[in-house]
């Protein structure tokens, strides 16, 4: 990187479904209830870079092996009360849930975490570790506030910066997520804080930064390790997100190379196929991953995918499995309004019932999370119920960084096409296609 200042380039004008789990069929149920956690506490792994700002994984912690993990519950069986311990325990689980997608491992990290407080109130790496979880609860204020307990303790911990940033984005307040970024990664320039970095300069539209940021962050990652694995994922994210299959097909490429199964990479090179039209090759390559790691963004696309291929009993099986994840995401406490509310948008047809209960939803998480994504998740909600006016302006202000991002012009240019304003219209159109001609098929 030839620095590592945020923003990289100056630009103008920017700153320094309604279901019941009850009628589904018992293994999807079953798919379901697994997918809850998997969902949940992937610890930011997954990058679904539209309708959700969790681009980067809410904690710089590496992931602990099992055995390593055996052999810290051994030390404990013999000290059960050591406070250190029972943190590095919790983390080391929470970093497994990442990997492994066992459920069990969130909540006995949790306990984990819990136990230490207990023995140490202020236990750094265990308030550290319960960020983490907040973070992974959707609960961002949450989070910010035990940030602030342990860099009262330690300000110059990086891991806290990162907590920081993550929940200063989703909470929208993004002039200050970007000086925690700057702050962390003056304090470690390693994987952590570049991936911070990029999805920051991402956000305000400096996509080559990003890139840049982005590489840096594999290449001070460890070859083959699941940061750096995840990296390479988010590398082909951001090249997928700007139309260039080429790259994106070789940052996945090169994450398979050392593990042919790491499911992000494979889901990006499912989404190339679809952005070529291999619409069969596609749909394989999501089966498989949904078998493997069945979580809500794989199972979207997979239905989607099938829709368009005009199998629509087997695309409705998916939605109605996706909306079961989201129920129970919902019953274990988790704001899930902005993920339910796209949903809905994008998959309740003329259902004006369904549209009424997105807008709601939309309006609500607009209230504490005004993220440029819940800007322009209401105002596609006020579009699709047919209040153009108010939500033109949303729209203009989910655009209000300088975002790169195909969907929100594209959103923006329908929405001014219904207010006949052809000039607009076709402005944010051209630009959505000049982003990403494959977007519709390609990110989601």
């Amino acid at each position: 990187m030839q620095s590592s200042r945020i923003p990289h380039h100056p630009a103008p004008n920017r700153p320094g479904l309604r279901t019941t789990l009850i009628s589904l069929p018992r293994s999807v149920r079953r798919l379901a209830i697994l997918s809850l956690l998997l969902g949940t506490v992937v610890l930011g792994s997954l990058a679904v870079r539209h309708g959700s700002e969790a681009a980067v994984p809410v904690a710089a912690i590496e992931v602990e092996s099992k055995d390593g993990i055996a052999q810290l519950r051994m030390q404990l069986q013999r000290t059960p009360r050591n406070p250190a311990l029972q943190a590095q325990l919790g983390l080391s689980l929470l970093a497994q849930v990442r990997t492994s997608g066992d459920p069990l491992l969130y909540l006995q990290a949790e306990e984990a975490l819990n136990r230490a407080l207990a023995v140490a109130p202020d236990q750094l790496d265990a308030l550290i570790g319960q960020g983490v979880l907040a973070l992974a609860r959707h609960d961002f204020d949450g989070a910010l506030l035990w940030a602030e307990r342990a860099e009262v303790l330690n300000p110059y911990r990086a891991q806290i910066k990162g907590i920081q940033v993550d929940g200063l984005v989703e909470l929208g307040r993004y002039a200050e997520a970007a000086a925690a970024a700057q702050a962390m990664v003056d304090l470690r320039p390693d994987l952590h804080s570049y991936t911070r970095v990029s999805y920051v300069r991402e956000l305000y539209g400096d996509v080559d930064g990003a890139i840049e940021a982005m590489t840096a962050a594999v290449e001070a990652g460890t070859q083959g390790s699941e940061p750096a694995l995840w990296s390479l994922a988010q590398l082909g994210d951001l090249h997928l997100g700007q139309g260039d299959l080429a790259a994106a097909r070789e940052a996945y490429s090169a994450a398979l190379a050392w593990v042919p199964d790491y499911p992000y990479a494979l889901a990006g090179l499912a989404r190339i196929q679809a952005a070529e039209g291999r619409s069969d090759d596609a749909i394989s390559a999501y089966e498989a991953l949904v078998e493997q790691l069945p979580l809500p963004a794989f199972v979207t696309m997979l239905g989607d995918l099938y829709a368009a291929a005009g199998r629509n009993e087997e695309a409705q099986t998916q939605f109605q499995l996706v909306l079961a994840m989201e129920a129970l995401n919902a019953e274990a406490g988790m704001d899930i309004e902005l993920e339910l509310a796209r949903f809905t948008l994008n998959h309740a047809g003329d259902d004006t019932a369904l549209l009424a209960t997105a807008l709601e939803q939309a309006e609500a998480v607009y209230s504490h999370r005004p993220t440029i994504y819940a800007a322009d998740t209401l105002a596609w909600a006020l579009y699709r119920t047919g209040d153009y006016d108010r939500a033109w302006t949303l729209s203009q202000e989910a655009l209000r960084l300088g975002t790169r991002d195909a969907m929100l012009h594209h959103h923006a240019g329908i929405i001014a096409r219904a207010r006949g304003d052809q000039v607009n219209a076709k402005a944010h159109l051209d630009k959505a296609t000049a982003i990403n001609a494959y977007y519709a098929v390609s990110v989601r």
